[in-house]
């Protein structure tokens, strides 16, 4: 009998879920329910090329690890040793960790800074551990990965009350996308000789939106910082802004602090310039359509996008690959190729036939260009797996003999 870990990774309101062979790497069976819209959109694919994918009344995230479980064929149930999760604000953990009820509290205890990510983590994990009894159950933090952060690039210019008794710095977030993708890019890279330290630039973008400097395999800084709505614009989040708006809009117009936080979070952004949606997709439909709103909130995307790009070459001295990943990296060559406008000076030449056509994992970037420029399927879930097998200490052969994931066809 070969041992399987089952990884969870919970969105706002979706759930993806996993189940990988210990032995090999080998995916086993995969699922996902999404409850964004007016229905439950629920998939389930297993490793026999069984697939189903229908609308269901049901909601949230209990619910749906119940559902993908009792799918779960009952041999490979009783094959399962440990369940993996993502847990995206990690505040003081820079490891991977086992879950104990100490952990659990500390955990929850950060669901100020990450209220629309931790708690759906936690509903996860209760529902988990109330299917599989006596399972082991395992945090993944998606701040770890920006731990190797300096103290000039985590450190706010605050008092150092607020720093140093307070906890408050830059965390950074995304991690595991990030990890997936720096190592990803430095396999790619890997027909492009060079002794010198290799510059990774990662540009996730999907509905949450955040750019890494990664320097020889080690993050060096970081878009996102004390939690999730810092950095970039977003689908529903501002990203950084003057802090002193906050105030004005307090003092001048009485809004409340949760008032504040629910605009921030949840009606800014592309839905809040746009008016639209969130959803990019929806947004350049708009443009299409001659929406001036729609083609504003666009152009504010991607500059800050360029913004962060250029910033971080220079942090970094250069860069030797730009890397797209997430929703919108990964499907839309239209933001691609915006983005990637201007980037000469930095020596970043897009091909923009490659760009029209490629599918992850490609390198779209001309001939003439000195660094790359790579779209990337990020593969969170890989990096669930890796923690997962090294907290509990397993003997893992590399899938693909690369880390990566054999995904099922």
């Amino acid at each position: 009998m070969t041992r399987k870990i089952l990884l969870l990774n919970a969105g706002s309101s979706s759930l993806k879920v996993t189940v990988m062979d210990v032995a090999d790497g080998k995916v086993i069976a995969r699922g996902s329910a999404d409850w964004a819209g007016q229905v439950t959109r629920y998939q389930y694919l297993s490793s026999d090329g069984g697939s189903r994918t229908e609308d269901v009344s049901w909601r949230g995230h209990a619910k749906a690890v119940e559902r993908f479980i009792d799918d779960l064929p009952t041999t490979l149930c009783s094959e399962l040793m440990a369940v993996g999760h993502r847990v995206v604000h990690g505040g003081p953990f820079t490891t991977s960790v086992r879950i104990t009820p100490q952990v659990r509290e500390r955990i929850m205890a950060l669901t100020d800074l990450a209220p629309l990510h931790n708690p759906p983590a936690m509903a996860t994990l209760a529902a988990a551990e109330a299917a599989l009894p006596g399972m082991n159950h395992v945090a993944v933090f998606d701040t770890a990965f920006h731990a190797t952060l300096s103290s000039e690039a985590y450190t706010y210019p605050l008092p150092q009350k607020w720093t140093q008794e307070w906890g408050i710095r830059r965390y950074g977030f995304h991690g595991l996308s990030h990890s997936y993708c720096a190592q990803r890019a430095t396999e790619m890279l890997a027909t492009h000789p060079s002794d010198l330290p290799r510059r990774i630039v990662i540009c996730h973008l999907g509905h949450g939106c955040s750019v890494a400097a990664v320097k020889d395999g080690k993050c060096v800084d970081t878009t996102m910082g004390f939690t999730p709505l810092d950095g970039l614009m977003m689908g529903t989040r501002c990203g950084s802004i003057d802090p002193s708006i906050v105030l004005y809009v307090q003092h001048h117009y009485g809004l409340t602090v949760q008032q504040v936080e629910t605009s921030l979070n949840r009606e800014s952004g592309l839905l809040g310039v746009s008016g639209i949606s969130g959803d990019m997709r929806q947004v350049l439909t708009a443009v299409k359509a001659g929406n001036e709103a729609a083609r504003l909130a666009v152009g504010i995307y991607t500059h800050r996008v360029r913004q962060a790009i250029g910033s971080f070459a220079v942090t970094m001295g250069g860069i030797d690959a730009l890397v797209f990943t997430a929703g919108v990296g990964e499907h839309s060559a239209e933001i691609r190729a915006t983005i990637c406008e201007g980037l000469d000076c930095l020596g970043l030449k897009l091909n923009g036939d490659a760009n029209a056509e490629c599918k992850p994992d490609s390198d779209i970037a001309a001939t003439s260009s000195l660094g790359r420029i790579f779209v990337i399927a990020s593969q969170e879930d890989v990096t669930i797996f890796r923690e997962v097998t090294q907290v509990l200490a397993c003997a893992v052969t590399p899938p693909n003999g690369s880390g990566r994931a054999r995904a099922l066809r």
